[in-house]
């Protein structure tokens, strides 16, 4: 099994059969800077061994990882809290709500779409125009815009 881990270690792919092995790259990948984790890991890591050169996806050693992982274990079990949260549709993310009324390119959901739409529409610009400046297009837009 050299270059693989068991899928117990490594996250669960949806192609991919319980307990299949993952490669190691499809693993590092997993273990970057996208990872939810990375920022903790990596002040670990520079806190507890400076010199480490060898990091995974280039954030954290693996004892680090693992460190960073296991204390976010605790934390859910400790408090009870649902291991994978739950997203609430209608909630809004006022900043980045604010980043694309400014014009930047953000990812927003449908309720912070409506939530710029109508900032938008308040500072006096024409549906056409916020649809432009928030990048929308087709049929959502249009459904958006006529809500």
């Amino acid at each position: 099994m050299h270059g693989q881990v068991s899928g117990a270690c490594a996250p669960a792919h949806e192609d991919q059969t319980p307990g299949a092995a993952v490669p190691v790259r499809s693993r590092l990948a997993y273990l970057g800077e996208e990872h939810p984790l990375a920022s903790v890991a990596r002040d670990r890591c520079r806190l507890e061994h400076p010199r480490t050169r060898r990091r995974m996806g280039g954030v954290a050693c693996g004892r680090c990882w693992e460190q960073a992982i296991r204390a976010d274990e605790r934390v859910v079990v400790e408090l009870g809290l649902p291991a994978e949260p739950v997203a609430d549709p209608e909630l809004v993310d006022e900043v980045a709500v604010d980043r694309a009324c400014a014009g930047e390119a953000v990812r927003l959901s449908k309720a912070e779409r409506r939530a710029a739409l109508l900032r938008l529409a308040g500072r006096g610009l024409s549906s056409a125009e916020a649809v432009a400046l928030l990048a929308m297009r087709g049929s959502s837009a249009e459904g958006e815009v006529a809500a």
